[in-house]
């Protein structure tokens, strides 16, 4: 089936009003009021060197870039397997004129719009997702990616919280570390730029539930999996932190980007490799496939910010995977 925009912008428009939670009510936030402004006060009163874009290195990836090789030599160290893995740029190009929807999708995020649609190539390709694949999108927030895999052949589905609870057609109500699916549900799974928003153990919870819902063989990738020199959280001044978000193994910093979003996760090496590598299920085995040329797409999309050095990458194991 041919992939229309035009005939997916009208299936999106038909889940907004049929499947999706509607809006919370503004009530919580008018009681977190005082909270928010005293949060506020303390982002003020803050040291300003704790501001993101001293810790950051996605912020200005090109001037980053001895920075990344880094950061990769270290998860070696660590003892993290990581595999440097190429863009093609023309196979990326290609790519993107198979999946054209995704590519119009994005452009509507000016200067990371390359950033969006190269975080799915690298989902496609490391998955190797081919037409008869049982596929979950998590954290998808409504993107067509879903769908338009289904017009390849593959069985996609998205799972989300905007959703009402239980499976909908495509879409599937329900939290990331607690689905409520089956066991061995899926093929293949992935997120694209979400799981640096699950705070607290959920990290870890999330891993836990990738075990529960790979088949035996199954895959699953995080892209972009964000590393940096040192292990920090970020809030945003201007929206109030989930409980939990602080823990003895980050600091915090504060967010300058204008983004709102009230917490993200950045791990160093080290950290990672402590923290989520080292606790992986017992049936899973994970390695993080390193971009080395992603100059290379940068200098192709001049303008653009791109920051997908790294994926992780798991295998569900009971069946020959490969690499």
């Amino acid at each position: 089936m041919v992939n229309s925009p035009v005939l997916i912008r009208i299936q999106e428009q038909l889940d907004a009003l049929l499947i999706r939670r509607r809006p919370p009510s503004q009530a919580p936030f008018a009681q977190d009021e005082e909270a928010l402004v005293r949060h506020y006060l303390e982002y003020l009163e803050s040291a300003p060197g704790l501001r993101q874009v001293n810790y950051d290195g996605t912020q200005t990836p090109r001037a980053h870039l001895e920075y990344f090789d880094d950061l990769r030599d270290r998860l070696r160290r660590a003892g993290v397997p990581v595999v440097d893995r190429p863009v093609e740029l023309n196979a990326f190009s290609e790519w993107m004129k198979k999946f054209r929807v995704i590519d119009l999708f994005y452009r509507r995020f000016r200067d990371i719009w390359i950033e969006k649609c190269l975080e799915h190539y690298l989902v496609h390709r490391e998955l190797g997702l081919v037409s008869g694949d049982i596929y979950i999108d998590v954290a998808s927030a409504g993107s067509p990616w879903a769908r338009t895999l289904r017009r390849t052949g593959v069985s996609a589905y998205r799972l989300d919280l905007i959703y009402q609870p239980g499976v909908h057609g495509i879409n599937i109500g329900g939290d990331a570390t607690g689905s409520g699916l089956s066991a061995g549900f899926a093929r293949a799974l992935s997120v694209q730029c979400a799981f640096e928003l699950f705070h607290g153990t959920s990290d870890l919870a999330f891993m836990e539930e990738t075990a529960r819902l790979l088949v035996d063989g199954g895959r699953a990738a995080v892209t972009p999996l964000y590393l940096d020199d040192t292990h920090f959280v970020l809030h945003s001044p201007r929206a109030l932190p989930p409980p939990g978000s602080e823990g003895p193994d980050a600091f915090r910093v504060w967010r300058d980007d204008g983004v709102l979003a009230p917490f993200s996760r950045h791990y160093s090496p080290e950290s990672f490799a402590e923290r989520i590598a080292a606790h992986l299920p017992g049936s899973l085995r994970g390695r993080v496939v390193y971009v080395p040329n992603l100059e290379e797409v940068m200098d192709s999309f001049p303008g653009q910010r791109i920051y997908s050095f790294f994926t992780y990458v798991v295998d569900r194991l009971g069946a020959p995977s490969s690499s």
